[in-house]
């Protein structure tokens, strides 16, 4: 049922607190005091499956204006090389000949052994051997510590950005999870990347070396790898064992947040698939300053006809995705609400999972598969002074940050609330006085131009008789989602572990019957200015009743009205996104490669990708005065004291000589 601005009660049974009328416009904040930096986690290059070398993806994504091989740059603040785990028989110095750039064509590592190449010299393959003459393989161990960390600390001389090298760690038994362990990256003055390299080594399914690296006597510097249990409820304990070797060694240096969780449909107990709701509070039990969090699919131009979006088919939990995200956060009230209803510390993320253009070379501006990162997909995180790569973990794990597809939103939104003069901000909580009245304050810049390389109508608000360039898009409105915190759930419970479904069937899964969109704000009802530069800075304040049990309040914005035709419901939820299939482009500038029915091109590919846009921001928790501490408040508190006794002192030590280099971004 469609929402009104109007106030809406919500009662006891939902979220204990109560709305106030419509939203008001209100005057604007200083966009200084919260400001955000966008960056990447998640992505590949040929060390695995990517298409482009190493320092190419490292270029596109940092770097500004044009690439000396052609292209757009897109001036990422911060970037994760998130390559899978396991191994590779390509040298990702180069990219591949399918990415269609000048000078680069695919080099097998038997190629270049003993050649120096970028001033990294490899003169072996090491660990097992796996794999002969150009089918020869290297580890992702070495890649990790010998390759990929090297061209960072090339690069991070190149570019005032922040580089990380992280980890697409290939689970046991699971779905993939984006891994980054810190410690030791120091790439303004040289450091390695040994800590991540070994946790790929013990941890990996797909890393199945035995040996790793040795000392000058030949014996193993990581002894103790457990290469047996990598699949079914087996490889969930050993995911567990690599979540709490994390949290053992490296509380505040690392994370780790799973990807794509639905795409392969639900967990299997014989063999490596998704993720049911007990795997995510398993992790989040083991490691609760490391695991705080799910992330969201890229691949966002891959859907076609009959779906695709997200690399996601029919078999994945939901059927596909829903606004180009996967039904355990689209869905109100579905898994991520679950969560959220224990009071976890639980945010969500979104990367591009670059490996590819599709049909199209690197340079070229349309795909039908994948965007490069920052072109689609930015992940905001606090922008703290002298901003490295701890600030990175740190804003993460507090919950401050928020997702944005094809730049609805830019780097200065604004979600607080306060009672009694007092701001909290998403991923904080927020303590009042039952029947205190809350105040709720959203500002946001909607960006004058996009990334897209189309500026015909989006097709999909055509059908509507809405002009809107897919370049040039418009906020139409932001959802409040509410729900009710009800404690956490005990692994003894009967309700810990929950039967998940794949298929369509999944997205009927409810987790947090008491999750609701409390509140509609339409853009219309916000206070607008437009700036210097073409962009509009809105905004509005709205208040809510503290009632007698604790709760958590998020948003997500789009440029898709409430039931729009075969992309929204009547309350304004995404609907299935092969859906979008069904309506037609037909504007003379549809571009060829779109999929077409009886000749009639359909909105498929980078054109349903740039048509159905939306942002999420994690969630502002509050509870009543005298109310138990959440979940959430207990994990920051177990962070700070870590931090307290020196878990993140060498990166302490490492920061006073970056802040040298770094400036406040």
């Amino acid at each position: 049922m469609h929402r009104s601005k109007s106030a809406i009660i919500l009662t006891a049974a939902s979220v204990s607190l109560a709305f106030g009328g419509s939203a008001t416009a209100t005057g604007f904040g200083d966009k200084a005091s919260n400001p955000y930096v966008a960056g990447d986690m998640h992505n590949h290059n040929t060390c695995t499956d990517g298409s482009v070398s190493a320092g190419y993806a490292i270029d596109r994504s940092v770097g500004k204006g044009t690439a000396a091989a052609g292209g757009t740059n897109f001036d990422l603040d911060w970037f994760t090389l998130g390559n899978h785990g396991g191994s590779g028989n390509r040298d990702c110095r180069f990219s591949d000949t399918s990415a269609n750039l000048p000078g680069d064509t695919t080099t097998a590592w038997s190629q270049t052994l003993g050649q120096t190449i970028q001033g990294i010299t490899i003169t072996s393959l090491k660990g097992d051997p796996k794999g002969t003459g150009a089918a020869a393989q290297m580890w992702r161990w070495q890649s990790i510590g010998e390759v990929e960390y090297p061209i960072i600390v090339n690069r991070s001389a190149q570019y005032d950005k922040v580089l990380v090298e992280g980890l697409e760690w290939i689970v046991p038994g699971h779905e993939h999870t984006d891994v980054a362990v810190i410690a030791g990256q120091h790439p303004r003055h040289g450091g390695n990347a040994d800590k991540m390299a070994e946790f790929e080594f013990r941890f990996d399914r797909a890393d199945t070396d035995s040996i790793g690296p040795v000392d000058s006597g030949n014996n193993p510097l990581w002894p103790g790898k457990d290469n047996v249990n990598n699949a079914g409820t087996a490889g969930h304990g050993k995911a567990l064992e690599g979540v709490k070797w994390l949290q053992a060694n490296y509380p505040l240096q690392s994370y780790a947040i799973p990807t794509h969780t639905e795409r392969q449909g639900p967990f299997s107990a014989s063999s490596s698939k998704g993720y049911n709701i007990e795997h995510f509070r398993d992790f989040n039990n083991a490691a609760p300053t490391v695991a705080f969090g799910i992330e969201s699919p890229g691949h966002m131009a891959e859907g076609g006809l009959t779906g695709g979006s997200g690399s996601y088919g029919s078999g994945a939990v939901g059927g596909g995705t829903y606004g180009m995200v996967g039904v355990y956060n689209a869905k109100v009230g579905g898994l991520w609400d679950g969560l959220l209803a224990e009071g976890r510390n639980f945010f969500m993320f979104i990367s591009s999972d670059w490996h590819n253009r599709g049909a199209f070379g690197a340079r070229d501006r349309y795909t039908t598969a994948d965007f490069i990162p920052g072109e689609y997909t930015k992940l905001y995180v606090p922008r703290g002074e002298g901003f490295h790569n701890q600030s990175i973990i740190d804003g993460m794990r507090s919950g401050d940050s928020y997702s944005v597809n094809g730049d609805l939103i830019g780097p200065d939104f604004v979600f607080r609330a306060s009672a009694h003069g007092e701001w909290k901000t998403m991923g904080e909580t927020l303590v009042a006085q039952p029947g205190e009245t809350i105040t709720l304050h959203v500002e946001m810049t909607v960006p004058a131009k996009n990334n897209s390389p189309f500026s015909f109508n989006n097709p999909l608000l055509a059908q509507i008789g809405q002009s809107q360039p897919l370049d040039k898009p418009s906020l139409d409105h932001i959802d409040l989602i509410t729900g009710k915190v009800t404690g956490v759930v005990s692994p003894d419970s009967p309700n810990y572990a929950v039967a998940n479904a794949a298929g369509v069937a999944g997205a009927s899964i409810v987790y947090n019957p008491f999750a609701a969109i409390a509140k509609q704000v339409n853009w219309q009802a916000m206070k607008a200015r437009k700036q210097h530069d073409g962009s509009t800075r809105l905004s509005f304040v709205t208040s809510f009743t503290m009632g007698s049990e604790p709760g958590y309040i998020r948003a997500r914005g789009t440029n898709i009205p409430v039931a729009t035709p075969n992309v929204t419901d009547s309350a304004g939820n995404p609907l299935l996104d092969s859906n979008n299939a069904a309506v037609s482009c037909t504007d003379s500038s549809c571009p060829a490669h779109l999929e077409s029915v009886g000749g009639v091109k359909k909105v498929t590919h980078d054109v349903q990708a740039w048509s159905n846009l939306w942002f999420y921001a994690n969630p502002i928790f509050f509870r009543p005065v005298g109310s138990s501490e959440l979940l959430v408040e207990k994990n920051a508190k177990l962070a700070h004291r870590l931090a307290e006794h020196g878990q993140n002192h060498e990166h302490e030590h490492e920061h006073e000589h970056e802040h040298e280099h770094h400036h406040s971004r």
